[in-house]
């Protein structure tokens, strides 16, 4: 991935998390939402990164995330 593409990337998370702040959900609903979040991207990379997702699982795992 190069720097703009990394970059690219950083700020849809970033966005992503902003709009969640912003939507004054608790941090119950909003950790629910991170969740599903997650489990969606990692469906995403299962059918179309293979290998991919399996390093990302993998890195998940070990922070305890999945």
């Amino acid at each position: 991935m190069t720097h703009a593409d990394t970059h690219r990337a950083e700020q849809v998370v970033d966005d992503f998390a902003a709009r969640l702040a912003a939507a004054g959900l608790s941090e119950g609903a909003r950790a629910e939402a991170y969740e599903a979040a997650l489990k969606h991207l990692m469906g995403h990379l299962i059918r179309q990164e293979g290998w991919l997702a399996e390093e990302f699982t993998a890195v998940a795992r070990s922070l305890g995330a999945y």
